[in-house]
Order: C-alpha cells, then sequence, then structure tokens
C-alpha cells in the first residue's frame, strides 16, 4: 500500500470582514497572502479492500494566516471532476494535517459519484473557513487529482439470529436467518416469523461470536459485544417464558433495544412458489422455504442462498403469476405491482423475502463482511 502524500498551502482570501467590535470600532480581518497548492509526487494509489482500516491518504497544508488572530477551520472537499459539481466532504478539520484510512478514502471517492473497481481521476481540495461553521467566509485552495481505484462500498451491516429461538440453534453458522433491515432506517431491523421457545441472540457475521448483541441489564435493552475479547452478554430470554409460534422481533442497534411480540394477525395462506426475474438476472430464479438441515422450518420466509445479479432490476413471482416489487435497494418491503427492486452492482447475492410481511434482503455475498 502506497501512502499519498500531498503538501497544500492554503490561505484565507478574505477582504473587509469584520470580526469584533471593540470600543466602538470594527476590526477588520484581512488576508496576509494568496492560495497555492503544491505539487504531489505520488498519483496513483490501489486501494485495498482487505486492509480497509490501513492508512492509504495523508493530506498537510499550511495554516491560513490573518492580519489578527482568529480561530480557522478547513473541510478536505472531494470530487470526480475539477469543478466539484458533485461532491463530499470532509468532518471540520482544526489542525493543518490529516491521514485518512483505507475504507475513508474509499468512501469519499464513492460518495463524489465515482464507480468502483475502475481507475479514475478524484480531486481534492481544502475549504477554508473562520470559526467552526462551515461555510463562513469560505474560501478554496486550487485541486489536486489522484488516479484512484476503488473498491465497492456496501454501506449495511447484516444481522443473522443464533439460539435455541431460531432455526440455527446454538450454531453461528448454520444457515441463520437474516433480521430484514429497515430501508429508511438502517439501524432498525425486524423479523416476523416462527419462533421456537427458547434463548436468542444476533450476530453480524455468520461463523463469528463477535460483533453479538445479546440481553441489556434492563427489559427491552441489548447489550453490544464487539469482540471476542468482550464479556459475552446474556441472552434475549423472553421467548423462553412463551410457546412456539409466531411473533415480531424488531430490534434498533443504534439505541440498544428490542421488542418480541406475538403476531396476531390470520396468517396468509403460504406461497406455493417464488420466483425472481428481469433485468438483473441471466435467468429466472427460484427461491425455497427457509429451513436447516434439509427441514422446512418457516414456510412464510423464502431465500436464495447465492444467485448472480447485475446492475439492473427484477421483481418477484409468486404462485406463478402474481408479481411483487420495491423501489429500494438491498432491502424494503415488496407489494403486488409496487415497481422493480433495482440492483446496482454486481455480484453474487443471498435474497430473502418474508410473504407475511412483504420484506426483502439482498446481501451481496463478496461485498459485505458476511
Amino acid at each position: 500500500m502506497k501512502q499519498l502524500k500531498i503538501a497544500i498551502l492554503t490561505l484565507l482570501a478574505l477582504t473587509g470582514l469584520g470580526s469584533c467590535e471593540e470600543d466602538g470600532e470594527l476590526v477588520t480581518v484581512t488576508p496576509q497572502g494568496g492560495s497555492t497548492l503544491l505539487e504531489v509526487d505520488i498519483t496513483t494509489i490501489e486501494l485495498d479492500r482487505v486492509n480497509v482500516t490501513n492508512p492509504a491518504l495523508t493530506l498537510v497544508w499550511e495554516d491560513a494566516s490573518y492580519s489578527v488572530q482568529t480561530p480557522v477551520s478547513y473541510q478536505l472537499e472531494f470530487g470526480s471532476d475539477d469543478t466539484f459539481t458533485d461532491s463530499a466532504r470532509s468532518a471540520v478539520i482544526t489542525s493543518n494535517s490529516i491521514t485518512l484510512s483505507v475504507d475513508e478514502v474509499n468512501s469519499f471517492a464513492s460518495s463524489a459519484g465515482l464507480p468502483p473497481f475502475e481507475w479514475n481521476d478524484l480531486y481534492i481540495r481544502v475549504a477554508s473557513f473562520l470559526g467552526s461553521v462551515p461555510g463562513a467566509a469560505e474560501t478554496l485552495s486550487n485541486s489536486v487529482s489522484i488516479n484512484i481505484l476503488t473498491y465497492y462500498n456496501y454501506p449495511f451491516v447484516d444481522h443473522y439470529l443464533v439460539g435455541p429461538a431460531s432455526a440455527s440453534g446454538w450454531d453461528n453458522n448454520n444457515n441463520n436467518a437474516v433480521l430484514f433491515r429497515d430501508a429508511s432506517k438502517p439501524g432498525e431491523f425486524k423479523y416476523t416469523g416462527r419462533f421456537n421457545s427458547g434463548p436468542l441472540k444476533f450476530l453480524e457475521i455468520r461463523g463469528a461470536w463477535a460483533p453479538q448483541y445479546g440481553e441489556g441489564e434492563n427489559d427491552g435493552q441489548l447489550s453490544y459485544r464487539a469482540t471476542e475479547n468482550d464479556e459475552d452478554p446474556p441472552a434475549i430470554n423472553n421467548l423462553e417464558s412463551m410457546d412456539a409460534g409466531y411473533y415480531t422481533f424488531s430490534v434498533d442497534v443504534d439505541r440498544l433495544t428490542f421488542t418480541i411480540l406475538a403476531y396476531e394477525e390470520t396468517l396468509p395462506t403460504p406461497l406455493s412458489s417464488l420466483t425472481v426475474n428481469g433485468s438483473a438476472l441471466a435467468a429466472e430464479a427460484t427461491l425455497t422455504q427457509y429451513g436447516v438441515g434439509g427441514e422446512i422450518f418457516d414456510e412464510y420466509i423464502w431465500y436464495i442462498p447465492s444467485v448472480r445479479l447485475v446492475p439492473g432490476e427484477f421483481t418477484f413471482t409468486a404462485n406463478g403469476s402474481d408479481v411483487w416489487g420495491g423501489t429500494t435497494l438491498f432491502s424494503g418491503v415488496a407489494t403486488p405491482n409496487g415497481g422493480s427492486i433495482p440492483v446496482d452492482i454486481e455480484d453474487d447475492y443471498e435474497i430473502w423475502f418474508n410473504s407475511i410481511t412483504g420484506d426483502y434482503h439482498l446481501i451481496p455475498i463478496n461485498l459485505s463482511q458476511s
């Protein structure tokens, strides 16, 4: 991994800016020079999606100077062209240097509109402003560009059920069922389906016991275990006192809360078949009812463990004729004739569908951490 170093000299060009009033007189802040961006000695960088926390890019610039002492802050701006028409900005920086990780650089490049798995120019400049509020008497440095090969930045963390209340038991890599993510609130998940009577947890990665979520100290509170070195949280035991049946398990991983409620509505008639087809598939693919070890556990949960999808769209076809669809990437709620589900990146995908709620969930197998 090459470390790219760019030295930037950036000065704020402000004329006649009133900064304070003292003894009835207006104090004027004036710049002490122009703005100049130095040349870069390394202009090509290939981002390694395996070692995403490694340092990738260091930017250093001289402090802006003024006729009076005043706080100055900065933001880095990244664009896909030198006009920065569609750009992404960093958080506010109060020092004159920053080192960005591989994942941070890739995220900024993605937000600026650079497509993944292609070499493209990424343009960078520094915005300077007074105080801590971006845009306060802002001026911009000149820009530099680097030729960069990015990877796809899958923005989500998926979660999987584990424990005797689920079909997988205490096996963390046993076709564990996915929790369905809310498309508009990516920290919220739910699973409406069959549960056994017994304890329950959920994981971020199949085959690993960390990160995981268990029960917190208070009712309805989750406990998060980030690494194997952290204490193992207790299981969620609410279902141990309930009969096996259909429940809705809802979690908010941002607020560390959960609920388990009995599903009291009449269950729909189970589907006889479910397929997916559309421009995102080479040919129609068939989902199967969810189970473990060859036995169906829940006839309302359908899935495909792996199917190749390309940029395009697809819909679900139930019972050979009823078309269901949605409009949001990776997860959402499908409804009859509800549109076509978009796919924006080629990969092998897991596809999950809940025929009780219409929830769907897609996992790009090679691009996600699971």
